[in-house]
């Protein structure tokens, strides 16, 4: 495979921090920037009997210039295409 000049290549070291999120609470153009708010939702006093209280904490914002947004929302209408067609593929079949 030739090396392509205009493909860039990404170091991916494993000690770098994953965030996870349970909800994305807002987005929103601040200074230039499309900023993305995550939370978490945290379940507390499980057991006794009585239900489990939930909290929704936000666990940290992802500020994007409006090239990185526009790559994220690029990426992610590809992966909804790749799910409609995966539904669409299994429709009809049986489980």
């Amino acid at each position: 495979m030739a090396n392509n000049p205009q493909q860039k290549v990404f170091e991916d070291p494993l000690h770098e921090k994953e965030i996870f999120a349970s909800e994305v609470v807002g987005v929103a153009f601040v200074h230039g920037n499309v900023v993305v708010t995550l939370a978490n939702a945290r379940f507390e006093g499980v057991g006794g009997g009585k239900p489990a209280r939930v909290r929704h904490v936000i666990s940290s914002r992802i500020a994007l210039t409006n090239v990185a947004a526009g790559q994220l929302l690029q990426n992610l209408q590809g992966l909804a295409a790749q799910i409609e067609a995966a539904a669409a593929a299994l429709k009809g079949k049986p489980h």
